[in-house]
């Protein structure tokens, strides 16, 4: 049976421009990329990987310590390396030897245009599950303003952006901070930073999604399958605060017919903590918060965890 995510078109687009591969690394230290500087040059250096293995980004988010990219091509893992290779050089010539990115990288397939979505959708909320104030249509350091974006075109047009073929080659050693100093052409940049524009296939992405609304109901309102997308990759995937009450509700109009959670008596309460907590990984605060257990009580149905 033909789901509402179903479209002809989308399933052509999808078999004629593959493979697809979500490719991450696991986190070695609370904080790899410390600052400004170093998740500029992040982005620069996936820029980088992309174009020496032949591939093309079409999503991508730096976290502190870890990263997550949306990959076209078939040379995935030459991608990983090169990234990985150009990100710890950077690191050992600093002293950071404790911080280096995995060389055993995390590639899974991607086989269906409805997982694409979904693993697009799981790399740009990846800022704002560990952050509510983040956005994840807007953060700086992900590719999530792209898609869908009307003013995008202005402001490629209207911004000073200069070409990489019309750097200097100090500037270009200072920028990607290699002693090589050469960058491919076709790279925007805009002081210090690379373009995303330049790099990422974002009109590819728009094209298989039925429209913006589309897009943004995958960002918002498909919860259950960024939990299905971080167990395929072995993250451990905690749902927001407001995410996680809908879920809540859910469960307690399908299991008890109730319309609040308030209404459960302590009993219900418990299983609907234990129901969050095995499913949604949920912290012990969350549990507090959402289900009114008391303290204590969450802190015994669940001791290892209490925080």
């Amino acid at each position: 049976m033909k789901t509402v995510d179903y479209n002809p078109a989308h399933e052509r687009l999808f078999k004629e421009s593959g493979p697809f591969f979500h490719v991450c690394s696991k986190p070695v230290a609370d904080v790899i990329f410390r600052d400004t500087k170093e998740k500029q040059l992040a982005v620069l250096y996936l820029a980088l990987a992309a174009r020496e293995s032949n591939t093309s980004i079409l999503a991508y988010i730096i976290m502190s310590n870890h990263f997550h990219v949306v990959l076209r091509g078939f040379d995935a893992r030459l991608f990983y390396d090169r990234f990985v290779s150009l990100i710890n050089n950077y690191l050992r010539r600093h002293g950071r030897k404790d911080s280096l990115l995995p060389e055993e990288p995390t590639i899974v397939p991607i086989n269906t245009v409805v997982q694409l979505r979904d693993v697009i959708a799981y790399v740009l909320r990846n800022q704002y599950v560990v952050d509510p104030a983040a956005n994840p249509f807007t953060c700086k350091w992900s590719s999530g303003y792209l898609y869908f974006n009307p003013q995008l075109d202005t402001m490629i047009a209207l911004l000073p952006y200069t070409k990489s073929e019309n750097l200097s080659k100090r500037r270009a050693m200072s920028l990607s901070c290699t002693a090589e100093g050469i960058l491919p052409p076709g790279l925007l940049f805009l002081n210090d930073d690379v373009a995303p524009s330049s790099f990422v296939d974002y009109k590819l992405v728009e094209k298989l999604f039925l429209n913006a609304r589309q897009f943004a109901q995958k960002m918002i309102k498909n919860v259950e399958a960024q939990v299905e997308v971080a167990t395929s990759i072995g993250e451990e995937f905690i749902l927001p605060d407001d995410d996680l009450f809908g879920i809540a509700w859910k469960y307690c109009k399908n299991t008890w017919g109730v319309d609040k959670i308030r209404q459960l008596d302590s009993v219900q309460k418990r299983e609907l903590a234990k129901y969050l907590k095995l499913t949604y990984h949920s912290s012990n605060g969350q549990l507090i918060r959402i289900t009114g257990l008391a303290k204590t009580d969450v802190d015994a149905l669940f001791p290892l965890s209490a925080k």
